[in-house]
């Protein structure tokens, strides 16, 4: 769960620049994967998925994910085991093919640090990003 509260600890000052107020919330699935929820006045404005090794791997994430983006025009990120960060970012730019752009991919490690894969998510180009 490190990996969980430190992300549920960035929602919360990447979103509120942009979404005062909003806040995030999680559900732990029997897999290990968490599913988080980002909330602005009760409106749901964003999905995240802390994948693991094992849940990551499943066939249905990409179509899972597609339907997030393209059902409900929600932000959408998906943090993976660092292993896989690569291949992940590479995989979700199979969702551009159906101009679903409002997703972002991040890779954690073993000691739960995050690191961003590709580009910035809300407002504009956050600082401090290359």
């Amino acid at each position: 769960m490190h990996v969980v509260e430190k992300r549920l600890m960035m929602i919360e000052s990447e979103v509120q620049a942009c979404f005062p107020g909003a806040r995030a919330t999680f559900e732990m699935g029997e897999d290990g994967r968490a599913h988080i929820t980002v909330l602005w006045d009760d409106l749901m404005i964003g999905e995240e998925y802390v994948e693991t090794a094992t849940s990551w791997n499943q066939p249905e994430r990409l179509p899972e994910y597609r339907k997030i983006l393209a059902g409900n025009k929600k932000r959408l990120v998906v943090l993976v085991p660092e292993r896989h960060a690569r291949a992940a970012r590479l995989k979700m730019l199979d969702l551009n093919h159906w101009w679903l752009f409002y997703y972002q991919v991040y890779g954690y490690d073993h000691e739960g640090t995050i690191k961003r894969q590709g580009r910035p998510m809300y407002c504009h180009a956050e600082p401090g990003y290359s």
